[in-house]
């Protein structure tokens, strides 16, 4: 009789307990049982209930939880939490951060006329009006002693000067009483200025000493609306594995969904998440984490205008400068997915309407599939430890699609590789790819960089191993004539030492500025667009034309297919274009000048016809049908956010 504990553990190892389905509903009790016919009422019950296997099914309603996971499930057998979707694929189920709907209101005469305001002890992390995100006055802005004048206009400076003892910041205060039709202008804008209140959905509030103010500039009132102030994370998982997130809505904290060092395998599927600082964080000590077929935005209460960045309209610009240097807790505080963690993986997600699409910080991690698009900052941003791939993205519209940030920060195994992505700007406004360098380490060692004199006082310092970028057969399409689809020249002057780029095989509009020796390897692409004039001599450096392919405007008219596809441009090859057998072959490895290079990932052998490769994303006959596809389901997620309720 004393064997048997150990025979029952053994059996149970070799057949183990059949899965359960638990459930949850508002109406629910967490005295039921949990069965469909008698569910819970709380996730946060569930979470402790349920073991490796069950499914938790949460019913349709709202849910006020946040909680903290810390039961695992086993490979093989997740905990499953899985909310319910319409036959329109509207979410059902959400999950709202814990907050305070703020019903008692006054008027704050000694702050402006239209400044109502509320007893509210803490500071929120987040306000929201209607379940919409709204502009929110960070701590350090509204800590700022008041102006002795209102300004006439906003100006970068105002914005965006740092904090210190001269700060010349608009102070928190003096920005919710600001006039009605106070102008924005900023150098990126030109000559044009947009209007603030209408850009932000005339509403502002800030947070100070206990009391929470707020400020409409269309005559509204707070009494009209639903004003919630929320506080802290939605699903944080401490030490948790094995669980799966999947068809929620989640909204109204700070993150969403937080996965914390020493958790992993985790999966955030087909889940619609708005609002806060990030609406998925992954930290460092994280790992092998994914986010998968989800829609993630910012769910502003203008969301509709970071798409518009045209050069006859800077709304987008203008949003842009409030959420870096007013909202949240510090600037660029509006990111889709920040990760940190190694071996995450984010893959056929709609990442849309906010600042930055994903900070893919950490390593050994895959990017790909993904919609990025209307981000007022940062499509793509990687950082000093980013190692991975980043393959078949479709960005689109935003003012950087990709940035390359923070090159020779520290010491670090950086290594990326960025192929086969379609990066779609407008004709003639916004960049393609950005290289950020953190000079402020080597300022003492120069004079008067930024003026042009590219001398040092002394020599450089010891170089910071930068890492290698690889950057292959991507399609750059429209951005703005005046900078260039990529230019890291400046950076090789600036440390005298060749950046650790290798550019090949991209189709990308052109500049003058372009420097192949400026990089280790810069050949195979065809650069379009130039005008006729710059053509004759376009490339301060000799070995540009020899290397790569680069077209007049008047050329550059027969480079693709003239297909109307509405929403997107027919990117695909025509029969006779130019950028047919201008590249390299990148699947085995080959020797240019005399170097010799390692097959790049992502091409098998046989992957173009003819003698050479074809610049760009696509090869001869090869279609785009894949980023059709993806366009349209992120048309869908774009009424589904605007649906939302």
């Amino acid at each position: 009789m004393k064997k048997m504990p150990f025979m029952w553990a053994a059996l149970c190892a070799l057949f183990p307990l059949a899965a359960k389905d638990f459930f949850v509903s508002p109406q629910g009790n967490d005295k039921n049982p949990g069965t469909e016919q008698a569910p819970w009422k709380t996730i946060a019950f569930a979470a402790q209930k349920a073991k490796p296997g069950d499914t938790v099914k949460i019913l349709p309603g709202l849910y006020r939880e946040q909680i903290v996971f810390t039961r695992s499930g086993k490979k093989g057998a997740p905990i499953t939490f899985e909310g319910s979707r319409g036959k329109d694929g509207a979410f059902l189920t959400i999950v709202e951060g814990v907050g305070t709907n703020l019903t008692k209101w006054e008027k704050a005469p000694e702050i402006a006329p239209d400044v109502w305001k509320t007893d509210l002890p803490n500071r929120p992390d987040l306000m929201m009006m209607d379940g919409k995100m709204i502009t929110y006055i960070n701590k350090s802005t509204m800590a700022l002693p008041r102006m002795k004048q209102l300004p006439d206009e906003l100006y970068e400076t105002l914005m965006w000067d740092k904090f210190g003892p001269n700060c010349k910041r608009c102070p928190g205060f003096d920005l919710l009483s600001l006039k009605k039709d106070i102008l924005f202008r900023h150098r990126y804008f030109g000559k044009r200025k947009e209007l603030l209140w209408p850009t932000i959905g005339n509403v502002m509030t800030g947070w100070s000493n206990g009391k929470l103010y707020i400020r409409f500039a269309d005559g509204s009132t707070p009494q009209k609306h639903n004003i919630t102030a929320s506080f802290g994370e939605g699903f944080s998982l401490k030490r948790a594995s094995w669980l799966k997130f999947k068809n929620l809505h989640m909204r109204g904290s700070r993150y969403q969904i937080r996965i914390s060092a020493g958790s992993s395998n985790n999966v955030i599927d087909n889940c619609l998440l708005m609002h806060g600082g990030a609406r998925v964080r992954i930290d460092q000590g994280a790992r092998n984490n994914t986010v998968q077929n989800s829609i993630l935005t910012a769910g502003f209460i203008r969301g509709d205008l970071f798409q518009l960045r045209a050069a006859n309209d800077m709304r987008g610009g203008v949003l842009y400068q409030v959420f870096k240097f007013i909202l949240g807790y510090s600037s660029s505080d509006d990111i889709g997915v920040r990760e940190y963690g190694t071996g995450t993986r984010v893959l056929n997600n709609v990442i849309t309407q906010g600042l930055i699409g994903s900070d893919a910080y950490g390593p050994q991690c895959e990017f790909a599939g993904n919609v990025v698009m209307n981000m007022s900052s940062v499509g793509i941003c990687t950082g000093p430890q980013t190692s991975g791939k980043f393959y078949h993205n479709l960005v689109m519209n935003s003012a950087i699609p990709l940035r390359v940030h923070a090159l020779r920060h520290e010491r670090a195994k950086r290594e990326e590789y960025h192929f086969r992505n379609v990066f779609i700007q407008a004709p003639n406004d916004g960049s393609q790819v950005y290289v950020h360098c953190s000079s402020h380490l080597y300022g003492p060692d120069m004079v008067n960089f930024e003026k042009g004199t590219a001398k040092y006082k002394t020599d450089p310092p010891a170089p910071v191993d930068p890492g290698k970028i690889f950057i292959y057969h991507n399609t750059f399409w429209g951005g703005s004539d005046w900078t260039p689809g990529f230019d890291v020249g400046y950076l090789a002057r600036r440390f005298r030492s060749v950046m650790p780029f290798y550019y090949v095989n991209n189709l990308v509009k052109g500049c003058h500025r372009w420097n192949p020796d400026a990089q280790i390897l810069q050949a195979g692409n065809l650069m379009y667009g130039y005008p006729s004039a710059v053509n004759k001599n376009p490339i301060r450096h000799p070995g540009m034309k020899k290397d790569n392919l680069l077209l007049a405007e008047a050329q550059s008219g027969n480079i693709w297919n003239n297909k109307k596809i509405p929403g997107l441009y027919d990117l695909t090859l025509a029969k006779n274009s130019p950028a047919l057998g201008v590249g390299i072959d990148i699947s085995k490895p080959f020797t240019y000048k005399g170097k010799e290079f390692p097959a790049f990932p992502g091409f098998k052998p046989g992957y173009f016809k003819g003698k050479a490769p074809a610049a760009g994303a696509f090869q001869d006959g090869e279609s785009m049908q894949m980023f059709i596809d993806m366009y349209r389901k992120a048309e869908k997620a774009m009424q589904i956010i605007k649906n939302a309720k």
